[in-house]
């Protein structure tokens, strides 16, 4: 070719802007994305799946803090990645779908024709989430839409978006420069609100801070380290604000689902939300017994709309965190010693998971994934049993280590968001019951044919573990939880993939270190343990249980 194609222009915009892979399937009408160089543009990542390219994308992105492209082809392409966008959009994770859309030539100004993949506006499907959705009709839109996609997905804060190209359009050539985009600057906290905030915070006495992701999107986990040991405060963390305050004395390590957790949150007389939505997920539906008074720092419009606030700040979370050090030390606030004893409070409430025999054995999991798989590696759970207690029970040593896709509760998420991690070479463990690797099997044929360090951890109940004991909580008889699940060994062989089968947990530990050295070899592993696991608080039918 004498020059790029629009498509290829496009990929080679968000190489030079820090994204190094891309995941898609080719289809009739976005095939000139494969006509890339692979020398100035993302190396494409083929999956087997639409869906597996959007969650494979939102895996890399949480993994990495790179934005994530999924390249997918129009109608049915386009729709099959609408859930993996979905549960994007409500984590926070920059997931950038580029479809194509059909050609302008051949469009009708009635509306839609009978072309092949046609839509009456396919961008509206990713519109619906609240997202902003893209249709480009020219070579100068088409750059353009990428452009803003980009600023959406740097933020403040990291947004996903939809960009919709003619496929006719993708294959024309592109002659001009492919543009700099300067990232925008943060907003910049009101200072007479960070006023009105310190002021709150000095009256108070007993501050406890919950963090969320926004606080490791800003890159400010040092700065709420300083804050939490100014303020003698117990750190509560979201689970997307896992791995923050790592090994500190002052983190409740302990989901608040939890008694002992419970109990020092309403000993506060003030809760300080920094970078989170604080939503229902995370807080019973706003069950939790709160403080009296509660502040937040955040860019996330939903927090206003969960609790009732005496203070709230749109910044980003470095920006207002160190505004209000500064607000602080002009207001004389001096240093304060912690209040709560945090330390006693993992400890007190694994010893009293361990004691009771229904869940014993689901935490002995834990301990023993968090023995045996490094902290360099990533680790991304599915909506299952297993995946909600390792999800709120482990400890993480580091941010960006651990994927729990609550933000929407996608089953299905782990088999294919693994492979972003994976991608570039960061070995990634993903925890799943039996149900949601049923939604992407075909994605084992993406591990062995990229070489991918994963190890794929199968805990095998028989159907869906967390259906049925919702069923037995609510007196309903047990329907549809009870499945026909794979032959694990010839399913791994069927892929040239290797299964070992563990009896109990204690023999977790030894199997996914042998897996974990497999995988530094580019090998894909399976692991499979047959275990019925009790859950865990963090789940809504346990939310009413008595401490």
């Amino acid at each position: 070719m004498s020059h790029p194609t629009v498509a290829t222009a496009l990929l080679d915009l968000f190489a030079r802007h820090g994204v190094t892979r891309a995941f898609g399937i080719p289809g009739v009408h976005n095939l000139p994305f494969w006509d890339s160089d692979p020398a100035t543009s993302p190396r494409i990542v083929s999956v087997r799946h639409e869906q597996a390219a959007g969650y494979a994308a939102d895996g890399l992105h949480r993994a990495t803090g790179q934005p994530g492209i999924a390249l997918l082809t129009s109608g049915p392409g386009a729709a099959n990645v609408v859930g993996a966008f979905g549960e994007a959009v409500a984590s926070g994770s920059p997931l950038i779908a580029v479809a194509s859309e059909v050609g302008v030539a051949q469009r009708s100004a009635g509306g839609p024709r009978g072309l092949l993949h046609e839509m009456a506006d396919q961008g509206a499907m990713f519109a619906a989430f609240g997202a902003p959705a893209r249709a480009a009709r020219t070579r100068q839109e088409a750059m353009a839409a990428a452009v803003l996609a980009l600023r959406d997905a740097w933020g403040p804060p990291p947004q996903a978006s939809y960009v919709g190209i003619p496929s006719d359009i993708l294959g024309e050539p592109w002659t001009a420069a492919i543009p700099h985009i300067p990232r925008l600057p943060a907003p910049v906290a009101d200072p007479h609100r960070i006023g009105e905030l310190a002021e709150i915070v000095g009256q108070a006495s007993r501050v406890a801070l919950w963090l969320g992701g926004g606080v490791i999107a800003a890159g400010a986990d040092e700065a709420a380290r300083t804050l939490a040991h100014r303020l003698g405060s117990p750190v509560f963390t979201s689970y997307a604000g896992r791995g923050l305050l790592a090994g500190d004395p002052l983190l409740i390590d302990v989901p608040v689902h939890e008694p002992e957790a419970r109990r020092v949150l309403a000993e506060a007389d003030l809760l300080l939300i920094i970078g989170s939505s604080f939503d229902g997920m995370n807080t019973m539906n706003w069950r939790l017994p709160l403080p009296p008074r509660r502040a937040a720092i955040t860019l996330g419009a939903q927090v206003a709309q969960t609790v009732d606030l005496d203070c709230l700040i749109p910044a980003d979370a470095a920006h207002g965190i160190a505004a209000l050090l500064e607000a602080l030390d002009a207001d004389g606030v001096a240093g304060r010693l912690p209040w709560a004893s945090t330390k006693q409070v993992r400890p007190a409430a694994i010893d009293r998971i361990l004691a009771d025999p229904r869940t014993a054995e689901a935490m002995r999991m834990v301990q023993a994934i968090d023995g045996a798989w490094p902290a360099e590696g990533a680790v991304v759970c599915d909506m299952a049993v297993a995946g909600y207690w390792y999800g709120g029970y482990s400890r993480q040593p580091r941010t960006h280590r651990l994927q729990y896709p609550v933000g929407w509760g996608t089953l299905g998420y782990a088999l294919p968001a693994a492979i972003g991690p994976a991608s570039v070479g960061v070995a990634t463990l993903a925890v799943c019951g039996d149900g949601g690797p049923m939604f992407a099997l075909g994605e084992l044929a993406t591990y062995a044919q990229e070489s991918l360090p994963i190890t794929l951890l199968v805990v095998d109940d028989g159907g869906y573990g967390m259906l049925r004991f919702d069923q037995q909580v609510f007196g309903h008889p047990e329907r549809g939880v009870d499945l026909l699940t794979p032959e694990w060994g010839s399913l791994g062989a069927a892929f040239g993939i290797m299964v070992d089968r563990v009896a109990h947990a204690a023999q977790l530990g030894p199997s996914l270190r042998l897996a974990h050295e497999a995988n530094l070899r580019g090998e894909p592993r399976l692991v499979v343990w047959e275990q019925r696991l009790y859950p865990p608080r963090t789940t809504s039918p346990r939310w009413s249980e008595p401490d």
